[in-house]
């Protein structure tokens, strides 16, 4: 039998992980799912020396400084973390198959310990990449009102109350055209006795934001919605009912579309 005699090691441990999670699979971040591809980043901030891979559903970061060539066999001691020092990470995510929104992000990475807990970033599916099931969900565009203008890149939220149960909240994340659909996937069946549920939607949006530039969803404010049935009542949030299995069009009083106003 041929010994195996290992010539050199070279050392390299990841400066960071980023996560990116599917923001309508649960309501905190902690319990998302992570995306089923990989992402294209665009990066507007980096050091030169940090190196980029992508698999899918996150992102490894590590920096060329840090890499080391052990002659012959590593030993534990040459194996132990090193901490490259932290930096700046920024730049745009986008899903080269439209099935998520893009978004732009800003992290300080670089770990200084192991293991690397990484940095969560949420991202939303675009109307390409949603489907509803059996529970139905909501559907809408979003306009501002007075001047009509598309409210790209809007966080539609719907807080459901659920009898005996509690609470469940969905998210949604409009396009670039103002076009968002909002499935609610884990709506239970209605208990008995009950005719519908009660549903508070809300809004976060940006009036400076543009149909042509991602942003930040952290970046969105919270603003107010037009009624459904009562015309230029605005509040934040606007109640509704909903049955599950229904896919229901929501727009405000008179318009064809749900109108958005700041607070």
């Amino acid at each position: 039998m041929c010994a195996l005699k290992i010539l050199e090691t070279h050392i390299m441990h990841a400066s960071d992980v980023l996560y990116w999670l599917d923001g309508s699979t649960a309501e905190v971040p902690a319990r998302m799912l992570r995306l089923p591809h990989p992402v294209q980043l665009e990066l507007s901030s980096k050091p030169r020396d940090v190196q980029v891979r992508q698999a899918p559903g996150k992102t490894a970061l590590w920096r060329r400084s840090a890499a080391e060539i052990i002659d012959g066999d590593a030993s534990e001691a040459d194996r132990h973390f090193l901490d490259a020092g932290s930096f700046t990470l920024a730049g745009t995510a986008y899903d080269s198959r439209g099935f998520y929104n893009p978004r732009t992000f800003a992290v300080t990475a670089g770990a200084g310990s192991a293991p690397i807990p990484g940095h969560g970033l949420v991202m939303y599916p675009s109307p390409l990449g949603t489907r509803f099931g059996k529970a139905g969900g909501l559907v809408a565009t979003l306009r501002f009102a007075g001047d009509g203008r598309v409210v790209p890149w809007a966080l539609l939220t719907a807080v459901v109350a659920i009898p005996g149960i509690g609470q469940q909240t969905y998210t949604a994340q409009a396009d670039h055209r103002g076009d968002v659909l909002l499935p609610l996937h884990r709506l239970p069946p209605l208990p008995e006795g009950v005719a519908e549920y009660s549903l508070n939607l809300g809004v976060a949006a940006l009036q400076s934001a543009s149909a042509h530039t991602p942003l930040d969803p952290g970046d969105l404010a919270a603003m107010e919605l037009e009624s459904l049935t009562s015309a230029g009542t605005f509040s934040d949030p606007i109640g509704l009912s909903m049955v599950p299995g229904e896919i229901r069009s929501i727009r405000s009083a008179n318009k064809d579309h749900l109108a958005v106003q700041p607070s």
